[in-house]
């Protein structure tokens, strides 16, 4: 990989730090200027072809965005992307967590989440739909390491249920919300290079964070060597060939920096073969989303005025999510 230095950016300080009405206000600022690096990939990520396409290229607020799609396994990546050190500051950052209030930011250009935590109560009520599903394969109680926990939400439900919890998340300042919300164990890293205990875990979890993963074999071989022999992992993720991003194409929601692939049902089936896992279930995600949840993440101005107008923005709704894939595997040999 060739760091770019063109593409080094400096942006001002966009402080928006996650609120609750406990202490967590806060706790984490940014620098008045931070250098965002950036690097280039020779080869695609999963099947390390060197031949791929530009599909999609934007400046977000001055800040480069452009994704590639592999001419030989479809794998659909951003190119060039936030380096190792880039990412985990981004990750950190509060305009990643709460980008609304930034005074230059639009549905249409984000750096990060619209608001996550007007999101969470609905991640925290989903929680139960995913326990459900879970509880068909692996029932509490048993180990379950959730990687990309966020603020703690469906880890707190799933110690409810009966499950032993640890959580994983490069989010220093996630990390921090979780263990002062929810009193969980929380370790900050890198999913291909923290050290996992082998033969450990019932079930490793990830809600959508794959995407964010820079070597994903490297990750799910790690994942896999964690599980015990009847484990499972349960994933979901964008389906990048599925009916939302062909109907929103350049406008699809997935494109954006903190994706740094955008898989496919087929793209990533290959990645849990190579990584040594069969996938032994897999269907559209259903979950529980607000009408502001909903509207934000189509990019809709005017979905958003109308549902705060309304007053139904924090109203919840169970939803079928077709553009995104939840898939159930288990080691293989």
């Amino acid at each position: 990989m060739e760091l770019i230095p063109f593409f080094r950016q400096r942006l001002r300080n966009l402080s928006n730090p996650l609120e609750s009405p406990s202490t967590e206000r806060n706790y984490w600022s940014m620098r008045p200027s931070t250098t965002w690096d950036f690097e280039n990939l020779d080869v695609c990520p999963i099947c390390e072809s060197s031949r791929f396409n530009v599909i999609y290229e934007k400046s977000i607020r001055d800040v480069p965005l452009r994704f590639v799609k592999c001419s030989q396994c479809r794998l659909v990546f951003q190119n060039p992307r936030f380096t190792r050190d880039t990412l985990a500051k981004y990750f950190s950052s509060s305009f990643f967590i709460k980008d609304a209030d930034s005074p230059d930011s639009s549905l249409e250009d984000l750096l990060g989440y619209f608001d996550y935590e007007a999101w969470d109560a609905s991640y925290k009520r989903t929680a139960g739909l995913r326990l459900k599903r879970i509880r068909r394969f692996v029932p509490p109680p048993g180990r379950l390491l959730e990687i990309g926990t966020a603020t703690g939400s469906f880890l707190d439900e799933a110690r409810q249920a009966g499950y032993d919890v640890r959580g994983v998340d490069l989010s220093a300042r996630f990390a921090e919300v979780a263990r002062r919300r929810y009193g969980l164990t929380i370790d900050v890293d890198f999913i291909e290079d923290i050290d996992l205990p082998r033969a450990h875990y019932d079930v490793v979890c990830n809600f959508g964070g794959v995407s964010c993963w820079r070597d994903p074999i490297k990750s799910l071989k790690n994942i896999r060597s964690s599980l015990k022999s009847r484990g499972v992992l349960i994933l979901n993720h964008p389906n990048g060939d599925g009916i939302v991003a062909k109907l929103y194409g350049a406008r699809y929601p997935e494109f954006n920096h903190a994706s740094l692939t955008i898989f496919s049902n087929r793209t990533m089936r290959r990645c849990l073969t190579e990584a040594g896992f069969h996938v032994v279930a897999s269907e559209n995600e259903r979950q529980f989303a607000s009408f502001g949840r909903i509207v934000t993440y189509l990019k809709s101005p005017v979905g958003l005025r109308l549902v705060k107008a309304l007053k139904l923005e924090h109203r919840m709704i169970p939803v079928v999510a077709f553009g995104t894939t939840f898939s159930v595997s288990t080691p293989t040999g």
